[in-house]
């Protein structure tokens, strides 16, 4: 792969597209309900938390990652991430996705839409397991842990669509609506976690601006000394206005 997409892909995605013997946990060894148990507690422990739905939500972050680094490279590039295997790679608060014998593939221009579908759904094949696997041993409901899959995927697409022309801006929209489209049994669920509608509430900052409301939460408050994310789905009206001005006074003393 070039050198430079290996680079974004690391310091945008937190995957590790270079040649490296192969460290961390490999897919195979997380399908494995021990072997899961210890990621997930020692994720956990990274935070100061005791709540292993803080250690499945932390390990779907940087799922979540990697799921949109396939997006940037079809959606940017029109090419598809391929690899031999991957791991994950803990990274002491942080965390990445080691590909073994990573290379791309161009698409087919003519029978692209096809093309994709294809190749995403059976990464999420792939992948379904793992995600059951950390819902099953975290605690979470696997609907929220498939849904933190969205929280940097949207963020990623609105970034893209920001910087891009007219004609870049339909593709990335065709692309998007064509992952919300995908048969929700790839994920094994009966919904498809990226089909969200999404809510929106004013910012707590001046000037005021719309926050988008994230597809699901990210259990920041389970962390040691945590609290709400502003855009957590889990406050209400009143929960959200209170966390504002904690936010506001924290914002005046520093």
């Amino acid at each position: 792969m070039d050198h430079t997409i290996i680079d974004i892909l690391q310091e945008q995605f937190f995957v590790n597209g270079q040649k490296v013997d192969q460290s961390g946990v490999p897919y195979r060894q997380l399908l494995d309900e021990k072997v899961m148990q210890q990621l997930i507690t020692s994720r956990t422990t990274q935070f100061s938390g005791t709540d292993h739905r803080v250690g499945g939500a932390n390990i779907m972050k940087w799922f979540g990652n990697f799921i949109t680094a396939h997006a940037y490279l079809y959606s940017i590039h029109d090419s598809w991430l391929s690899y031999d295997d991957f791991s994950f790679v803990e990274k002491g608060k942080k965390a990445e996705i080691q590909l073994i014998e990573p290379h791309l593939v161009a698409l087919d221009e003519t029978n692209r839409e096809n093309m994709l579908i294809e190749r995403l759904e059976a990464l999420f094949k792939m992948l379904q397991p793992i995600f059951e696997r950390v819902a099953s041993t975290s605690g979470l409901p696997i609907q929220q842990v498939c849904g933190l899959l969205s929280n940097p995927f949207y963020n990623q697409y609105q970034a893209w669509m920001n910087i891009s022309e007219a004609d870049e801006q339909l593709k990335l929209n065709d692309d998007l609506q064509l992952m919300r489209k995908l048969d929700p049994t790839v994920f094994g669920l009966n919904r498809n976690p990226f089909d969200v509608t999404f809510r929106y509430v004013d910012s707590w900052w001046e000037p005021v601006e719309p926050v988008r409301i994230k597809a699901a939460c990210c259990m920041s408050y389970l962390k040691g000394e945590g609290n709400y994310c502003f855009a957590c789905p889990k406050m209400n009206k009143k929960e959200r206005v209170k966390r504002a001005e904690q936010l506001r006074r924290e914002q005046q003393q520093s």
